[in-house]
Order: C-alpha cells, then structure tokens, then sequence
C-alpha cells in the first residue's frame, strides 16, 4: 500500500509495472483461493488510494477482466461487483490523468457482457457500456488536463452544435484520431454483441449501439462515421448474410422439414437485421449534413440484399431502401438522384431470373429409358448407386434453379414497385436524365421477362414438370406487364412535368415511340400463331378459334396495349403525323388479329376515329 500513498508522477508507470504480478497469477492459478485473494487485494487497494491511483488502472482492469472469463460463478461475481463500485463512484479517477485507461475500462465491461453464468451481469454491463459512452460525450475523459489547458487553448475542439443552437458538451481529446481510439471500441464491442445468442443481450447491446450513436453522433467527425458504417455497422449485415445461405435451404415441395431450431434463429436474424437496417437509414437521415459523402456506401449496403437470392432478405433490402428514401429523398441534390437511380439499376439488371438450367434441359440427362433400364451399360454393382447419385444431384439442382427463378422473379416485382414508389414521391425533383435512367432499369426487366415468356420451348418444359414449378403460363407476365406499363407511365410524365430542351425531347419521344412499337408487336405475336399460315390473307370466319390459354394471355396483356393506343394517341398532332407511318401497319394489325376482349378493339376504334380518319380526311 505504501507505493499508493503518494500520487505517481506524470508519465511514469510504477504503478501499472508494479501490479502486472497480480494479473500473471490471475491469468495462471488454478487455486479459486489465490484468484479471489487477488481481487480483494487488488480492489483493496485501490478503493483505499483510489485519489493517488494513475497508471494503475490499467493492471487492475485486467485483473477484474481475466476474472469475468473464470469457471467459477462467485469469482465472476465477487470482479462485477468491484467494477460496478468503481464505476458508480469513483468513474472520475479513472481518466484524469490517464486517458488511454478509459479504453482498458470498456475493455473490461465487454469482457462482463459475455458472461455465461448471469445474464443480469451482461445487461448490466452493457448498462455501463452506455454511461461510458455519456461521460465521454461529456467531456469526462482527461478533465484534469483540460483544466491545466484551459488557459492554453480556448478554441472550441468540435464546431457541432445542438438544435437549439447552443455549444454542446465534446469529447476533451487532442485530435481526430484520438476521438475515433476512445469511441471505436466501445461501438464495435456492441456491435459484436448485436448477434448474441442470448435474446436479451443482443436485443439490448442493439439498443445501446444506435441509442448512443443516436444521441452522441452530433459530435462525430466524418472520418469517424466513416469508420463507424465500415467497421461497427457494415458487419452487423456481413453476419446475416453469411448465417442464411439460400443454397443450404430444403427444396420446395419435398417434404423435408427445417429444424425448429434454424427456423427460430432464421426468425432472429431476419427480426435483428430488418431493424439494424432501418436504424442505420434513420442515423443516416439524422446526421445527413455529416454524413452524405457515404451514401454510396449505404446504398451498396442495401442492393446487397436486394440482389441476394433470397426473397426475405431482398424484401428486407428494398424496403429499406424506400424508407431512405421517403425519408432523405429531399435532401438529395441531382448528384446525389443519380447515385441511387444507378444503383436501382444495377438491382434490376442483378435480379433478373434465370431460367438457362431448365432451358437447358440439363436435368434430363441420363434419365432412364422407356422400359426401365438405363441408357447407360451397368458394368458393375456400383453403376446403379453412382446413377442414383448423379439423379439426386440432378434433382437438387433443377430445385434450386426453380427456386432461384421464382425468388428473383417475385423480388423483380417488389423492385419494380419500389422504383415506382420512389419516383411518385419525387417525380417532380427527378431531372429528365435520372428518369430516363429509371426507365432503362425497368425496360431491362421488362424486355428480359418477354425473352422469357417468347421461350416457347421454356415455356414447354415449365409445364412438363407440372406442380413442381408452380409457375403460370407465361412464367413472368404479370412482370412483363407490369414493368412495360411502368415504363409508359414514366415517359408520358416527363412532358407533362416539364419543358425539357429540344435534345431531351428528341430522345424522351424516341424512346417512347419505340416503346409502344415493341408493345405492340409483342401482342401482336401473340396472337399471330392463331391466324392461318396460307399466303392470302383469309376472311374473318375462317380464323382458327385462339386456345383457352392463349385467350387468357392476350387478356392480360389487353389493358397495356390500350394503354400504348392512348399513349400515342397523346403524342400531339406533329408528333403523331410524323410517326403514323411507323404505326399504320401494327395498328392495321390489330384490325385483323383475335383478341382476348373487346379492350384493344374499342380504343383502336377511338383512336382511328379521332386521330388517323381527320389526318386522312385532312391530307385528301
């Protein structure tokens, strides 16, 4: 005790070098004994001195962290509630002088959170994580050196202020690297335990993670935050992406069940991870001034789940990528629009499905014959088991393909209606170049969902393997629909919501016209394989009947052509003349062609009789 009776000089390590023997046999005795003996000597002489105790600190703090890792529960105990002593009433002394011992006191605590024997012992760990974390936006940390520099230098360390415009209190820190070593451990502590496999730890460690980057963010710097999404929030999401691999998940249809136990802890995963991501769209939102250089970084973050082959976790993405931007989307300068429209295009053209295996018809080989041998020699006994095999292996992977297909079939629809969403809010904020980007990534998914649905043979096969599938015929119309009306939607607005200059026109009325062109055609050959292949055009009656199915398609696909006829009936009088050329034979088409309903016929009829019979009359 005499060595603590007089206060240790600065920069001198006496103390620390001193008491390192107590954390050697801490780390080594075997005898519970020795180990409680060394944490009440230890907190003996500490509380007794606790004023005069400098470089100290640090050797006690190991001692009380090799402690919270013991195999005996009174040991654990008897360290927590020293720290909990210490913290409470004596936190101060910890970092007047010292600083860098405030780090060996978060250090400690995280140790205390992965306790196995009391749970309260973690939670009341993670308690202390978060009032360090307030003395150190206080300003507690070194306030003894502040006081000795006060005279020294006036200027205030960090130019943030609160919202009522008054100085807030900062972290008393030399320099900017010295703010990101005082903050990082503690964040990345909770980060880690944000995936405990205790419900109550992880739930509070999250918490006490976003609470505190909620309430002390005001003070961070850029490169801190930067620091903070790369290293203390970004892994948060690599843990969930990692956890649930869609490649490990039962094929759909057969029959083999998930262990409770997965599925509980696939429940907690996506739970965890759906409002780790909506707290980070919220800080983001909170310190956007600070903060906007890293969007970028969040919106890889998001499109990373959105092109995971994996419907939860895509959904988790896009949603919250429209809560960032329902939330930020006003802040946002033409830059900023054009980094999130590129990533919505790089989503659409990452998710499209994939159907080639089954195209491929690659899970039909080696099949077995008609009369139940197999169309390759058995040599020897083995030959049936290697094929049992290689069939399995087959098997395994026509489901996983079908399930791919469908997930990213059904995440290209909630895409799509992102799109549409975020562009509804801010259609008028959009530039013309941004939406036209909008439009690219929807043209994409729509052209790709026609590649597929124009795949006759696809399409055979799709149906050949029946109830497996699960898919209607054509696999991909509603997409198809769906996104080729979008993208009418979104070119017709662009002249009603401004008067772009003649170079935006030009392309914005070229894209348009080629749209309702494909549109067309593609109805079109739909319906052509009902009409007789003869070389003279027959009479009406002796068209051949369109199939139930065919009907129901051409249906479905009747709303958008009606949409296309009005969309070129609106192009205005110049516009319309000028192209009537290009439409006259798609539209005499649609004269002749069967129909699904009476839709299409109704508008063509508006249309010739509104705008091609006065051109005609017009011209005569």
């Amino acid at each position: 005790m005499k060595f603590l009776e007089r206060e240790e000089l600065a920069n001198y390590n006496f103390q620390n070098e001193f008491m390192k023997p107590f954390v050697v046999v801490m780390r080594k005795s075997r005898a519970v004994e020795i180990r409680e003996l060394i944490i009440r000597c230890v907190s003996q002489m500490v509380l007794a001195r606790v004023n005069h105790v400098k470089s100290g600190w640090k050797s006690m703090f190991m001692v009380f962290a090799t402690a919270s890792y013991d195999d005996h529960k009174n040991i654990v105990l008897l360290a927590f509630e020293i720290i909990e002593k210490i913290l409470r009433e004596y936190f101060p002394y910890i970092t007047e002088t010292e600083s860098t011992t405030f780090n060996d006191c978060v250090n400690c605590l995280i140790a205390f959170t992965n306790s196995r024997f009391n749970k309260d012992i973690s939670l009341n760990a993670i308690g202390f994580l978060r009032f360090c974390a307030a003395k150190l936006a206080e300003g507690d940390i070194g306030s003894s050196r502040l006081k000795e520099n006060s005279t020294l230098n006036s200027n205030p360390l960090s130019p943030h202020l609160t919202n009522d415009g008054k100085q807030e209190a900062v972290v008393l820190v030399d320099n900017k690297e010295d703010h990101i070593h005082f903050w990082f451990p503690l964040l990345a502590g909770l980060s880690e335990l944000t995936f405990d496999l205790r419900p109550e730890i992880r739930k509070s460690a999250l918490q006490v993670l976003f609470d505190t980057l909620r309430n002390h963010g005001h003070l961070f710097s850029l490169p801190l935050w930067e620091k903070v999404f790369d290293s203390v929030l970004f892994p948060i999401f690599d843990y969930v992406r990692h956890a649930i691999d869609p490649s490990d998940s039962s094929p759909q249809g057969q029959g083999v069940e998930n262990d409770p136990a997965e599925l509980d802890q696939d429940a907690w995963l996506y739970e965890t991870c759906t409002l780790a991501l909506q707290l980070v769209v919220d800080l983001f939102v909170k310190f956007y001034d600070t903060v906007n250089p890293l969007l970028k970084k969040v919106l890889s973050l998001l499109t990373s789940f959105i092109k995971r082959p994996h419907q939860s976790l895509a959904g988790i993405g896009i949603a919250a990528f429209v809560r960032l931007m329902s939330s930020a989307g006003s802040m946002f300068v033409d830059e900023k629009w054009q980094e999130v429209v590129l990533s919505l295009k790089e989503a659409a053209t990452e998710t499209l499905p994939d159907f080639s295996y089954i195209a491929s018809g690659a899970y039909l080989e080696n099949i077995p014959t008609e009369n139940g041998g197999s169309s390759d020699k058995r040599e020897d006994e083995n030959q049936p088991s290697e094929e049992e095999n290689e069939e399995a292996s087959r098997s395994r992977n026509l489901y996983f393909a079908i399930g791919d297909a469908k997930c990213r079939a059904a995440v290209q629809l909630l895409l799509i209606q992102a799109v549409m969403e975020v562009y509804n809010m801010y259609r008028a904020q959009l530039s013309a170049q941004n939406t036209v980007i909008l439009f690219e990534a929807l043209h994409t998914v729509a052209t790709h969902a026609h590649k597929i649905n124009s795949d006759y043979d696809l399409r055979s096969k799709l149906q050949e393997l029946g109830s497996m599938t699960q898919m209607q015929d054509p696999p991909l119309l509603r997409l198809e629909n769906e996104s080729y009306q979008l993208c009418l939607t979104i070119l017709q607005n662009i002249f009603l919501d401004r008067s772009p200059d003649e170079g935006s026109v030009e392309v914005v009325e070229g894209h348009l016209i080629g749209l309702c062109k494909e549109v067309l055609e593609v109805y079109l050959s739909t319906a052509r394989p009902a009409q007789l292949s003869s070389g003279t055009q027959p009479l009406g009656h002796w068209l051949i009947p369109v199939g139930s199915s065919k009907r129901r398609e051409l249906a479905a696909r009747a709303p958008l052509v009606v949409s296309t006829l009005q969309a070129i009936s609106g192009l205005g009088d110049l516009s319309f003349e000028k192209n009537l050329g290009q439409f006259f034979p798609l539209l005499a088409g649609l004269i002749s062609c069967e129909h699904g309903s009476g839709e299409v016929q109704v508008a063509l009829s508006d249309m010739f009789s509104t705008w091609v019979g006065p051109l005609v009359l017009q011209s005569c």
